[in-house]
């Protein structure tokens, strides 16, 4: 979605920007899995464990994805943040440091964690799928909240098309990853390693109140934690559709 019509996202940079005041509400919300965001590491950089990650530098985006999987493995693992050195920088800036060596690891998310480990010969630390057992960001939808008070109808509409979509990528997962490589324009061999995850798409509306007290309890864990600067109710930021 673009314009006034909103964008697609992870729902804790968006949290921390509605918390902050842009005047945006969540329209939809979608769940992938498996789960592929990881901690990453050079190959024979002695870091193959969490623990090896004390007193070393890790890339993160702040009050995103990546800053909570590093808190969630550290949390974990007994290990305090403070022996770890957070490295507040966002993909385009955090890609190009690993690569020089600037810092020592990065938590990242798909598909720039997979480029990461073909192109710079990197390995998983901390797998999200594989070693954290709860789930605290999803994918979502936003738009402004006027927009869509004004243009229900609209709204919903472009949720369905996303949805048709999602089911769509479940389905046809070859050719599903073959236009996001096409878009994203990585190599056959981060498309193929991305193919053999199998990826799975689940919609969620903002009427699904299951799915609604699962995102609470993730925004609760995240102000708890600093992740988020203050307790917020997910439901004041939800589309009325």
């Amino acid at each position: 979605m673009v314009g006034h019509l909103g964008n697609g996202g992870s729902t804790t940079p968006a949290l921390a920007a509605m918390i902050a005041g842009s005047p945006l509400v969540f329209t939809q919300f979608a769940i992938v899995e498996p789960r592929s965001t990881a901690i990453i590491a050079k190959d024979g950089s002695g870091i193959d464990k969490v623990q090896d990650l004390v007193g070393k530098s890790v890339a993160v985006n702040r009050s995103g994805l990546g800053e909570f999987l590093l808190v969630a493995a550290l949390e974990k693992h007994g290990i305090d943040r403070s022996q770890v050195k957070f490295v507040y920088l966002n993909p385009p800036d955090a890609g190009p440091a690993f690569a020089q060596g600037k810092i020592d690891a990065w938590s990242m998310w798909s598909p720039g964690v997979d480029i990461a480990r073909t192109e710079y010969k990197a390995h998983d630390v901390f797998f999200e799928g594989r070693d954290l057992d709860f789930l605290i960001d999803f994918n979502s939808y936003v738009t402004h909240r006027k927009f869509a008070e004004e243009n229900s109808a609209i709204v919903h509409a472009v949720n369905a098309a996303y949805a048709a979509e999602a089911q769509w990528a479940t389905q046809n997962a070859a050719e599903a990853e073959a236009l996001y490589q096409q878009d994203a324009n990585y190599s056959d061999a981060v498309r193929a390693s991305l193919l053999q995850l199998k990826r799975r798409w689940e919609v969620h509306g903002v009427n699904d109140a299951a799915f609604i007290q699962k995102f609470q309890n993730a925004a609760d864990w995240l102000s708890q934690r600093k992740i988020l600067p203050q307790k917020v109710q997910v439901k004041d930021y939800l589309a009325r559709l």
